[in-house]
């Protein structure tokens, strides 16, 4: 499962509609579409209704909405801490003394 996969699947289930959803993503309709049907193909299982006004939910589409957009909010996430690691703000520091030194001076 691709986070693409995700924002496509949060995005139709915010909008209800298909054809909305691809208007707010900047893409077109049918690969939307084709988006939607290879995550249903990988989990097994439908996470629409498909009716004449849109779309809704189905138990296992609203099972995954609330996980994808958990998900979704913890990228940011992981991409600010990830950058804070790098930069030294955030992490681990283990500091070592030799018990030799304990008689000395401590450089």
């Amino acid at each position: 499962m691709e986070l693409r996969h995700l924002r496509y699947f949060v995005c139709v289930a915010e909008e209800q509609n298909i054809g909305r959803a691809a208007l707010r993503l900047h893409i077109s309709q049918p690969p939307l579409t084709r988006q939607i049907q290879q995550l249903e193909d990988e989990l097994g299982a439908k996470l629409f209704h498909r009716t004449a006004r849109g779309v809704d939910l189905t138990d296992a589409g609203r099972v995954l909405y609330d996980d994808a957009r958990n998900i979704l909010d913890l990228v940011p996430r992981a991409a600010a801490r990830a950058r804070s690691a790098h930069e030294g703000q955030i992490g681990r520091l283990d500091v070592a003394v030799f018990g030799s030194v304990m008689f000395g001076r401590l450089p």
